[in-house]
């Protein structure tokens, strides 16, 4: 067998390795921006549970937890919660007074990112800091398939602002045993708790 043969098919199982060690439609990212501005004006993200774990008629009524976990622009997250998301539900967040008005950084960020993860409750429950590995449909199991989208403030002029609206976009969440979001945003999350003693914790109310 060539070197040349043997090469790609390293690269091919090298490719197939990172592919099963990244789960699909279960993790989505989005942003704010110009947060602080002085007339106020707030953004938006919207969640709905389409249905496909479920109906209103079934056991759980089809519910997912849709953890969100709130970075600054300097990676560091300030803000994470979970909220359920019964089947056919629509969640509606503020970004001024749901998702960064309780930063563990004391000032709310002027900007950042916004992440979303999927997931199977653990019975009514849902816990931002506890994401595992497993089958999905199993409890804390990230499980497709919730969809969301945001609204932006688009600086126009000084202190004019222009509203626009995106659906969050799909990333791979890595799963590899000690590395990738998937064990990055819960430890975060958990460690944000801890420091904030009351602080870190986004609302779903």
């Amino acid at each position: 067998m060539s070197k040349n043969i043997v090469a790609v098919l390293v690269a091919a199982i090298a490719l197939s390795m990172v592919a099963a060690a990244q789960e699909t439609d279960v993790y989505w990212v989005s942003y704010f921006n110009n947060r602080n501005n002085v007339t106020g004006a707030d953004q938006f993200v919207y969640i709905v549970n389409p249905g496909a774990q479920g109906t209103p008629l079934t056991a759980g009524e089809g519910t997912l937890c849709a953890n969100i976990y709130v970075l600054d622009t300097i990676q560091e997250l300030v803000e994470c919660c979970s909220c359920p998301v019964t089947a056919n539900a629509l969640v509606p967040l503020s970004v001024n007074n749901k998702l960064t008005a309780n930063p563990l950084t004391t000032f709310p960020p002027n900007g950042g990112v916004i992440k979303l993860v999927s997931s199977q409750p653990n019975g009514t429950a849902c816990d931002p800091t506890t994401l595992v590995t497993g089958t999905m449909g199993n409890p804390n199991v990230p499980t497709p398939d919730l969809r969301a989208w945001g609204t932006h403030l688009q600086a126009v002029t000084a202190g004019s602002f222009l509203t626009t609206e995106t659906p969050f976009l799909a990333a791979p969440l890595s799963n590899g045993v000690g590395t990738g979001e998937l064990t990055f945003l819960p430890q975060a999350c958990t460690f944000a708790w801890y420091l904030g003693t009351g602080t870190a914790v986004c609302s779903c109310k």
